[in-house]
């Protein structure tokens, strides 16, 4: 699995059709201002594989699933809302069975600048997910495993 962090300005719908396009398992942009760290999406594409192999998946398609259990929202509308992708911004690109090379050149020649400090974890972002009282009740090392077990609780609520 490769993730790329990058920022600047594209048209999201464009890039979405490009996507579909290529030649690879998995293919996903995502609004990395809500993106907590590269494991956070791999958690992310793993549960939603589990929940295509096991019938138990919300959605028609794996990238879409991706995107609820990425922003550990129940439903589609509010997962676009959190996790979608914007016209400009910083984003996280998640591919599967893809050359880092190929993603990379795919990522650059979209016009974007390769920076992969956008997705790393901030607290600002795990703010994001869960709230004070939340944060309060674990010690700051466990502060971004927060995000997980909303991730894993999303298996309990379908």
């Amino acid at each position: 699995m490769i993730i790329i962090g990058a920022k600047g300005k594209i048209n999201v719908e464009d890039v979405l059709k490009r996507l579909k396009k290529l030649n690879c398992k998995f293919a996903q942009i995502v609004n990395a201002d809500y993106v907590c760290g590269k494991e956070h999406l791999i958690v992310a594409y793993e549960l939603a594989k589990r929940a295509f192999k096991n019938r138990r998946n919300i959605c028609k398609n794996i990238e879409m699933e991706f995107l609820v259990y990425a922003s550990a929202k129940k439903q589609i509308k509010d997962a676009l809302a959190v996790m979608g992708a914007k016209d400009r911004g910083n984003y996280a690109f998640v591919f599967d069975g893809m050359r880092k090379k190929d993603a990379l050149k795919f990522v650059k020649d979209l016009g974007l600048k390769i920076d992969d400090k956008v997705i790393e974890p901030t607290i600002e972002k795990i703010k994001k997910f869960v709230n004070e009282k939340e944060l309060k009740t674990i010690d700051k090392s466990f502060y971004f495993d927060l995000i997980f077990e909303k991730m894993a609780m999303m298996e309990t609520l379908k």
